[in-house]
């Protein structure tokens, strides 16, 4: 009769259902709980390390008052400035409504300085030629050679030499402002040729 039971008892052990329920031990999870469990674990951890994280951030600012407060300051200015920093569609909304300023002027007082500059800007709009380029705290709009969205050779061969950069920077943006448009729009209504 043993020899029977032991092999009863071998035979249930090889099945693998039978023998986690005879031993009283836990049936495996099935797919699904184990992919939430997969899920579930690194996310609850990731959690964890971020509240260390702050927490020891909060221990060391408070006994280093001065640098916290310094990168603080640097922190917030950097995204105030990021915030803030404009686009191509602002710099044509800005040219476009100083053109229509000068419009409204008659030529005879209108300032040759804006006029000049803004007439510009508008035909580099026009023939497609305003490039932009953020860099994240401030923009710059450059006039390109050609208009690159309609040609079908590589960009490569259009690109300039360093040294010709500066010389095609046509305005320079931070905090929602056009510097070069705002200070040649400075005082359009004014002819300085009249008092001449």
């Amino acid at each position: 009769m043993s020899r029977l039971n032991r092999a009863t008892s071998l035979l249930k052990s090889s099945l693998p259902g039978r023998a986690a329920a005879d031993s009283g031990e836990k049936k495996p999870p099935g797919r699904l709980k184990r992919m939430l469990l997969w899920l579930y674990n690194p996310t609850v951890q990731a959690g964890k390390d971020y509240k260390d994280v702050v927490i020891e951030t909060g221990k060391k600012m408070i006994k280093k008052p001065v640098k916290s407060t310094i990168i603080l300051t640097f922190l917030g200015t950097c995204t105030y400035l990021r915030y803030f920093n404009p686009t191509l569609e602002n710099y044509r909304d800005t040219s476009l409504y100083n053109h229509h300023k000068l419009l409204m002027l008659s030529w005879r007082v209108r300032n040759k300085t804006s006029d000049e500059f803004v007439d510009t800007v508008r035909k580099l709009d026009r023939e497609g030629r305003l490039g932009h380029q953020s860099f994240f705290l401030f923009s710059v709009v450059y006039s390109a050679h050609v208009n690159t969205d309609l040609c079908e050779f590589s960009k490569t061969y259009l690109s300039p030499r360093w040294s010709g950069y500066l010389d095609r920077v046509v305005d320079v943006g931070c905090l929602g402002k056009w510097y070069y448009m705002d200070n040649a729009m400075l005082d359009y209504d004014i002819n300085q040729d009249e008092w001449k």
